[in-house]
């Protein structure tokens, strides 16, 4: 009789936190009839495993030996890049736009590029595509920033959305890490949509002493964003 009631009390203590913003997710999942939209915390899920990763290396190397082909992103990139605050230089070759970014305390990249699914053969679905392509340009992004480690990951988003024949990815995290001497603040993001046969991702990173840079770099990836049709 005790256990009932203590477990009761206890249930009644959940209820309560989470209706006060103590002890909730910080992101829900949402479903419409023409919209589903799924977003999560990276550290909330479990480590993939060995048959997982083994599923998803395979879909990679199918991906890239499907005949695809890549659209220019000249146009992207220059309106994108209007203003910008950092040194740059743009590196095109085999359809992919590598921006190299220079600010006074850090630095970093942006790769930019635009792939014709048209006549790839892929049977995958819209969201398997983006969800694990843009997993791996991410982890590949991310890998860029030297010395960063998951832990260091202050802040994380994933989100993949379909609305009836379009799809968008989104991922990014910031980073705080200090040696006691400097602090390092470091954004990384990977966006990518695809529409009518089209994927365009955005994949950067920047790592800087200076906590402005990194909000200039965050700025700089949300006028990609807001150039990619979607």
């Amino acid at each position: 009789m005790k256990a009932k009631v203590m477990t009761a009390i206890l249930a009644a203590f959940m209820l309560t936190m989470t209706a006060c913003g103590t002890i909730s997710p910080p992101i829900q999942n949402a479903v419409t009839e023409t919209t589903t939209t799924t977003a999560e915390s990276i550290y909330d899920s479990a480590a993939s495993s060995e048959d997982e990763k083994i599923k998803t290396d395979t879909f990679i190397a199918e991906f890239f030996d499907s005949d695809i082909s890549f659209v220019d992103t000249s146009e992207l990139v220059a309106e994108a890049m209007k203003g910008c605050s950092f040194d740059n230089e743009i590196d095109d070759s085999n359809g992919v736009q590598k921006i190299t970014l220079k600010g006074t305390n850090g630095g970093g990249s942006v790769e930019v590029m635009c792939i014709d699914l048209s006549k790839s053969g892929l049977s995958y679905d819209m969201e398997y595509i983006l969800e694990n392509l843009g997993n791996h340009y991410f982890s590949q992004t991310a890998a860029q920033m030297n010395g960063i480690t998951e832990d260091d990951f202050v802040s994380s988003y994933r989100m993949t959305s379909s609305v009836v024949s379009k799809g968008k990815y989104q991922r990014y995290g910031s980073v705080q890490k200090s040696d006691g001497m400097a602090t390092q603040f470091g954004y990384t993001e990977t966006y990518a949509v695809l529409s009518e046969n089209k994927l365009t991702v955005v994949s950067g990173a920047f790592l800087s002493s200076d906590m402005m840079e990194r909000q200039s770099f965050s700025g700089l990836m949300s006028k990609f964003a807001n150039n990619v049709k979607y």
